[in-house]
């Protein structure tokens, strides 16, 4: 029999020293920001009752969840996502608070991968909720805050690609198709699949909402995209969801994001899941999203709560991959001392850590065992807690004298 207990499972990574620094920094810099912005944290479970995400299975499916089951043989999940549990706990301890409101969140989410290796299953998230309005104001500041959050982390070298669903909604319920059929024609746009697309809308002839759909991948650049979608289509809601994110670029473009913010009609993922806006965040030299968010007015009315409701979040680990290399963690000073200045010596750590300094106590009762410590792990002081306090240069071993 095969033991599994010198691995991490698939899909999880055990991280160390700098992984961890550059980690929390990033996380650092954001929650500092939404803070100051108003927003509050909520912490919610990371086992949840399957019921929680039962009616979600369009965007997460049974097979996607880790799942097991509790001490009276309810199914439950490992959490997949962070946004439907905050609906949850919103619409039942929330309701009667003044809206809107501002959340954010820190937390771990986790995702059975079956066919990307690589791909992480454990996820690591921070963002933010913007609860009870439905305005375009709402939408601007969950974008600007997405704009601000990604220059904290990494300057200007970022960018920011903008969608309305509704365009390719109104383009979807145009055609005379069923619903295996759009979900098809759906994820060819996504993948950005040319061949496979023509082939699906093939059979629609010459309508408009066809043509408009095979060249929805293209949609993609700044001012000059509008101009093409408007004479492509604009029935069926098209056309008020173009002006709404055409004005929404605007307001953007005045806030001097028009470098950072790019136009693709073809961000149709979740389709079912995003009722308005949707974007996602790059930086660049990573692959990934490091980013991704949108408006989702439909998930708080299935937990009894019709609130409208637009976020983001922000995958941390290829986000801290740009942050750089963090400052080494190894300590200014090992303090040594015998064991009858033990006390005394635990006091000078104090004094030394109260002073910005970063001080390790030495668990080695020879010196020259501290000093072949302090050697190996970089440390260039060796504080000698007597009588009176000697410092050495570990380096030379040479005392400076006592203070």
């Amino acid at each position: 029999m095969k033991h599994y207990d010198k691995v991490t499972p698939d899909g999880t990574r055990d991280l160390l020293f700098d992984e961890c620094v550059s980690r929390e920094e990033v996380v650092s810099r954001l929650t500092a920001m939404f803070r100051s912005r108003g927003y509050r944290q909520v912490i919610t479970p990371a086992i949840e009752f399957y019921d929680v995400f039962g009616s979600s299975a369009a965007h997460f499916p049974q097979e996607n969840m880790y799942k097991l089951s509790d001490t009276h043989g309810r199914l439950m999940v490992v959490r997949p996502d962070c946004t439907i549990p905050i609906a949850r706990l919103v619409a039942t301890r929330l309701t009667g608070m003044p809206m809107p409101l501002r959340l954010y969140y820190c937390e771990n989410v986790y995702r059975v991968e079956h066919t990307m290796r690589g791909k992480p299953s454990e996820i690591y998230q921070t963002g933010v909720e913007l609860i009870g309005s439905n305005s375009l104001r709402s939408d601007l500041e969950i974008v600007e805050l997405a704009a601000s959050g990604l220059s904290d982390i990494n300057g200007e070298s970022f960018r920011i690609e903008l969608c309305h669903i509704g365009y390719f909604k109104a383009l979807i319920d145009s055609l005379d198709a069923g619903a295996d059929t759009k979900e098809a024609i759906r994820q060819c746009i996504e993948q950005k699949n040319y061949p496979a697309l023509s082939d699906l809308l093939a059979p629609f002839g010459d309508s408009r909402a066809a043509a408009a759909l095979g060249y929805l991948p293209r949609l993609f650049g700044g001012e000059e995209v509008f101009g093409k979608a408007y004479e492509l289509f604009s029935e069926n809601g098209a056309l008020e969801c173009l002006d709404y994110l055409h004005g929404l670029y605007e307001d953007l473009r005045q806030l001097g994001l028009e470098d950072r913010v790019i136009i693709d009609l073809g961000l149709v993922n979740q389709a079912e899941y995003y009722t308005g806006l949707i974007f996602r965040g790059y930086f660049d030299g990573i692959g990934e999203p490091v980013l991704s968010g949108g408006r989702y007015d439909n998930l708080l009315g299935e937990f009894g709560a019709p609130l409208s409701a637009t976020g983001f979040a922000v995958n941390i680990d290829p986000a801290a991959q740009v942050v750089g290399e963090p400052d080494p963690q190894t300590p200014d000073i090992l303090v040594f001392s015998d064991e009858r200045h033990l006390p005394e010596a635990v006091n000078y750590i104090k004094s030394l850590t109260e002073n910005g300094l970063v001080a390790e106590n030495c668990v080695y009762d020879d010196f020259d065992a501290a000093a072949d410590y302090a050697r190996r792990r970089g440390i260039r002081q060796l504080h000698v807690v007597d009588d009176a306090i000697e410092v050495v240069d570990v380096e030379t071993l040479k005392g400076e004298g006592a203070r």
